[in-house]
Order: C-alpha cells, then sequence, then structure tokens
C-alpha cells in the first residue's frame, strides 16, 4: 500500500504484480508485526514444491538459452537473472497422478 509504488495502492488488484513485477515484497511482514508462522508457511511451500518436483517432469516450451553466463537477461547484473520463458509440467506417473488427484477431491 505504498503510494510511491503503486498509483492506486488501496484498491485490491493482483494483477499489478504482472504490471511491475520487480516491485519490492514483505510477504511475511517486517519487524515486530512478522507472521509468526513464517517458518511454517516456508516448510509448506518447500513441501508443495518437492511434490511439484517429484510428480512433474519441468520442460522447455520454447527455445530458450538455459545456458548460466549467455542465457542471463543481464550480465552486467551481480545476480544471475534469466531471460522470461514458458515451461510444460509433464506427468512422470499418469495413473499415481490421477489417483492423488482423486484423493483430495473427496
Amino acid at each position: 500500500m505504498d503510494s510511491n509504488v503503486w498509483s492506486d495502492p488501496d484498491i485490491f488488484r493482483p494483477e499489478r504484480w504482472f504490471e511491475q513485477p520487480d516491485a519490492p515484497l514483505f510477504t511475511y511482514g517486517v519487524g515486530y508485526r512478522m507472521c509468526a508462522t513464517s517458518i511454517l508457511a516456508n516448510r509448506e511451500l518447500y513441501l508443495v514444491y518437492m511434490r511439484v518436483l517429484n510428480s512433474f517432469r519441468i520442460q522447455r516450451h520454447d527455445d530458450v538459452d538455459c545456458h548460466p553466463i549467455t542465457g542471463i537477461a543481464d550480465p552486467t547484473s551481480l545476480v544471475a537473472m534469466p531471460h522470461r520463458y514458458r515451461a510444460v509440467f509433464v506427468p512422470r506417473h499418469h495413473v499415481a497422478l490421477s489417483k492423488a488427484i482423486r484423493m483430495r477431491i473427496l
């Protein structure tokens, strides 16, 4: 809700992150008002990412340079950020994935 960053900070517009992807983000807050369960949330995110990596094979969708030196967006930056790209998530085991999805729905 920083008016120095956003033109309309009082309006709920999640799509603003597509318009300004490099805007500062304090997901869990800062200081004494920081989220008390941030450690639990990070562990849950870790489990979700591990489940996705275990369940899907991630493949390139478009022709993107994946080289760690030539494939970065800004070679002068101190942090190596890749060019924007799209990926395809291919299920590793269709039957097991379908079963897991059915169990979650029930």
